[in-house]
């Protein structure tokens, strides 16, 4: 059998570019999902509405380590068994998700009580491949009753009171960045949040991205590589509502009709909600068309100046 290689007698090496149905194909009924981002930045928005359109079920989903109304969607939409996150909303807008907190309330959705640092030490552990991580926060606070998982013990060297935050494994890494070559090498304009850390602790990463780029690109500058996604796909736009450093703020009039919508079918009127759902999602098949639905007027009015 003859193997092809290149000029230099090199095994050619395999795009990562898919398609976004090709990457949703990897996340499952019943799997552990975590999304970067944080707050109003930078969350997988185009994979994340996917996801709600094929109605995906029984998800533990790890949000970012301060989540956003994507989570509140997903929650929403039924396909959350599992929440593990310090916090759901979107700030002025929506001081917190309106279907978290009635899930929550009602006790529909497993939620793993937490704060930020307990999630970031969650996400150490898993990265690292130890059964724990030990933190000082927590400490003195209800977390440990709330949440058994959270185990208090005094450490070996000092005897100082510690609490063990334990791994999680985790299927899919979901995130949003600026660029990505072919090969999975990714990079961010600005901050990169936690991004790295949760691709790091996935056993599969797939990051949207605004513009595939030339290896080239990555080589001329390196060190701004934060990791190496499994799946890339071309989303531009792909984190709106939500900002993407060095291309576009939030869309703040979109999440206030969202925030809007959501609150009032909590409430018992859900057409605003139905009406909302109807545009993005059911008549928008895919990334392309829901941007067709936002409108290419409303998009170019976000600017980073």
């Amino acid at each position: 059998m003859q193997i092809d290689k290149n000029e230099r007698g090199h095994m050619p090496r395999k795009t990562l570019i898919v398609n976004e149905e090709k990457a949703l194909d990897h996340i499952k009924d019943g799997m552990t999902i975590a999304l970067g981002g944080f707050i109003t930045a930078q969350h997988p928005m185009a994979v994340i509405r996917g996801l709600v359109r094929r109605n995906v079920k029984d998800l533990t989903v790890i949000g970012s380590i301060s989540s956003a109304l994507d989570v509140d969607l997903l929650v929403g939409a039924g396909c959350v068994r599992r929440l593990v996150t310090a916090y759901v909303g979107a700030e002025a807008a929506a001081p917190l998700g309106p279907f978290c907190k009635q899930a929550a309330e009602a006790g529909s959705v497993d939620i793993w009580e937490s704060d930020e640092i307990i999630v970031a030490a969650m996400l150490h552990a898993t990265a690292q491949g130890i059964p724990f991580f030990p933190v000082r926060g927590g400490l003195g606070t209800d977390l440990p009753r709330l949440n058994p998982e959270l185990v208090e013990f005094r450490d070996p060297i000092r005897n100082e009171p510690l609490l063990a935050v334990p791994s999680m494994p985790i299927d899919v890494a979901l995130t949003h960045a600026a660029y990505a070559d072919e090969y999975g090498n990714v990079q961010y304009v600005g901050n990169v949040y936690f991004d790295e850390l949760i691709s790091k602790a996935a056993e599969f990463t797939v990051t949207t991205v605004e513009k595939i780029v030339p290896p080239e690109f990555i080589r001329k500058d390196p060190f701004k590589t934060a990791y190496t996604a499994n799946a890339v796909v071309r989303a531009p736009y792909g984190a709106h509502p939500y900002s993407c450093h060095g291309f576009y703020p939030e869309d703040d009039r979109h999440l206030q009709d969202y925030a809007a919508a959501a609150y009032m079918a909590t409430q018992g009127d859900g057409s605003a909600w139905i009406e909302f759902k109807r545009r993005y999602l059911d008549d928008a098949p895919d990334h392309m068309a829901y941007l067709e639905q936002v409108g290419l007027r409303r998009l170019l009015s976000l600017s980073e100046f």
